[in-house]
């Protein structure tokens, strides 16, 4: 498996977009990560934020495989190894195959990164 680790960060509240709080980033390489974060950057910066934030992430062929099974499969990183059904292997298989056959050497995915609420904003509950 590749060098994939869960990460958080401090992002803004998605309510009043100040206050930071841990945001759920999700299964990434440090490269990754660090990708993910320039573009939050730059979002925020144009006044962008919402709840539900769109960046992209770029992953080797390599890494494609276990990107997808952590974060849009459920895998966790003991069930890589050796626990992947049959399925959702080819359905992987499949979708890397398809970025890679149109030339490029990267497939590149649509990552959401879901901001959180902070304790302050006193949002009304019912």
């Amino acid at each position: 498996m590749t060098n994939f680790q869960y990460y958080f960060h401090q992002l803004p509240c998605f309510n009043c977009k100040k206050t930071t709080v841990n945001t759920d980033l999700g299964w990434l390489t440090a490269e990754m990560k660090d990708e993910v974060l320039a573009q939050l950057a730059a979002i925020i910066e144009r006044g962008e934020v919402e709840a539900d934030l769109s960046v992209h992430v770029t992953c080797s062929k390599e890494e494609a495989r276990d990107y997808l099974l952590l974060n849009y499969y459920g895998y966790s990183e003991e069930e890589l190894a050796s626990q992947v059904e049959a399925e959702d292997e080819q359905e992987v298989a499949d979708e890397i195959a398809e970025l890679l056959a149109e030339g490029n050497d990267k497939a590149v995915f649509e990552h959401e990164i879901a901001l959180q609420s902070c304790n302050d904003c006193g949002i009304e509950q019912e």
